[in-house]
């Protein structure tokens, strides 16, 4: 119990004094193996971490309206009106075969899969995302006419 203790030795020579020198002995031999670990360590000394002042330079930043790395040579138009209503076209397209497709997967689905069920209600989720934003998107694009 009097290693786990920090005044363990202390307390045992103090205690018994007679057994006292042994621990002396053991003690003047463990003092120059521990100074010989610490400096024939394994491995190079680094006395970089030792000696380390404050001479390192800042790195330079980038300028304050510079959020990317790669310059842009070629400005990007947004798309017209009738580019948006083609691209539009095509996902609303896509999506109706989508859905053809979802509905395929559900009638051959059993029950009994669960991993197959959660696969299926995943996609089922992600074909309604795609859904909601291609239907805002042909809200904004397409003018809407008032019943009369």
């Amino acid at each position: 119990m009097g290693i786990f203790l920090p005044f363990g030795p202390l307390l045992f020579r103090l205690s018994y004094p007679d057994l006292a020198p042994l621990s002396r002995t053991f003690r003047l031999i463990a003092l120059p193996c521990i100074l010989a670990y610490f400096v024939l360590r394994p491995g190079p000394p680094n006395y970089d971490k030792f000696f380390k002042y404050k001479s390192d330079k800042p790195v330079a930043s980038a300028p304050a309206n510079h959020y990317g790395l790669e310059k842009i040579t070629k400005v990007v138009a947004a798309p017209s009106l009738y580019d948006r209503r083609v691209a539009n076209s095509k996902e609303l397209q896509r999506l109706a075969e989508w859905e053809a497709a979802l509905r395929l997967k559900k009638r051959d689905l059993l029950h009994s899969d669960v991993k197959g069920n959660r696969a299926y209600n995943a996609e089922v989720a992600e074909y309604n995302a795609a859904l909601t934003k291609a239907t805002a998107e042909k809200n904004a694009v397409w003018p809407q006419t008032p019943p009369k």
